[in-house]
């Protein structure tokens, strides 16, 4: 590797280790607080070697990635240190409530300001995903999430979400985005969206979501970036017109949606891309390519919520993805993710 890649790695480590420190202290203050013991039991030795190894490739392959110009290096630019670790206390105790909801097995705790947005919501929507405060419904939740997403990937959430990017570079899209309209469907706090931004500076994006303070907190990131629109909209029922976007995309949405919202946000998806437009997504690996992570993937959808995780890993996205006619291009995975790429017949 080239020595900007050897220092875009060592950092990547560094902060992998850091977000890795702070998973092992929930736990630990957990205990503290409560007196239980939430440590989860050890993986078998040749498990956990293989887990780390491929946390390790992630972090390598990505910051290759960055050293060959496939995205910038601004990628990594790294939030306020003050903002981050006056976060962590409250992720600290938030992380308490989340143990006494998984505990008691309530899913459907709101506070006022959330329960406000509830009858605008579809029923597979009105859950504390992750047993999370508030959901996905409060402007607290979509303060700590991405935060929350980096302590449980031990730092690589990001690069798992740019696993797409370099799928994308291989097609004939323009490198700039000149004169190209992304859309992004389950946008969130528009983590990813930043990423295809810098990527393709000059495209056109519009990205949305069905939570309203979500996209206010993805407003706030990517204010700097006045190509990008935003709309409150669900992905299985877009408000746009037949053939308008060069590409569709999505992150860690799939495998929080029902089969049949599944189906009918691919069948969105296909309508409103142009003849010869591309689909992707990055999503959590299923069980089909992931056989020795099997026990840890039955255990996800219980320690976390994911009402919906069971059937998704079970049910390959690449076949959902050519019953709506896509024909797939490419894919690739890396950590606990998958990216695949698909096209529109022109």
């Amino acid at each position: 590797m080239s020595l900007k890649g050897n220092l875009v790695l060592s950092y990547q480590l560094a902060r992998s280790a850091h977000f890795t420190v702070q998973q092992l202290s929930l736990p630990l203050f957990e205990s503290l607080l409560t007196g239980s013991n939430r440590f989860r039991k050890a993986d078998s030795p040749e498990l956990t070697k293989k887990l780390l190894q491929e946390l390790f490739q992630i972090l390598k392959k990505d910051s290759e990635n960055i050293a060959a110009g496939i995205y910038p290096v601004e990628v990594l630019k790294p939030e306020n240190p003050k903002d981050h670790f006056l976060r962590y206390p409250r992720i600290l105790w938030d992380g308490f409530f989340i143990s006494r909801r998984r505990s008691k097995q309530k899913s459907k705790e709101f506070n006022r300001q959330a329960q406000e947005f509830l009858n605008e919501m579809p029923e597979y929507f009105r859950r504390n995903f992750h047993f999370q405060t508030d959901g996905y419904l409060s402007p607290a939740s979509a303060e700590l999430y991405d935060h929350q997403v980096d302590i449980l990937f031990s730092g690589a959430a990001d690069a798992m979400r740019r696993l797409m990017i370099p799928l994308l570079r291989r097609t004939e899209l323009e490198t700039s985005g000149q004169g190209l309209s992304f859309l992004e469907v389950g946008a969130g706090t528009g983590r990813l969206t930043r990423f295809m931004g810098l990527s393709f500076p000059k495209a056109k994006i519009v990205a949305t979501d069905l939570s309203h303070p979500y996209l206010k907190k993805a407003q706030v990131l990517l204010q700097s970036n006045p190509r990008v629109d935003f709309a409150q909209a669900p992905a299985e029922d877009l408000p746009y017109k037949n053939e308008t976007f060069d590409l569709t995309y999505s992150c860690f949405l799939f495998h929080e949606l029902p089969l049949d919202i599944r189906r009918q946000v691919l069948a969105e998806a296909f309508r409103v891309l142009k003849p010869g437009g591309y689909f992707s997504f990055v999503d959590s690996v299923q069980r089909s390519e992931a056989q020795e992570k099997s026990n840890l993937l039955d255990q996800f959808p219980v320690d976390f919520h994911e009402p919906f995780y069971k059937n998704y890993i079970l049910h390959p996205m690449e076949d959902l993805i050519k019953e709506q006619g896509f024909e797939i291009v490419s894919s690739h995975s890396g950590f606990f993710a998958k990216a695949v790429l698909a096209r529109k017949k022109a």
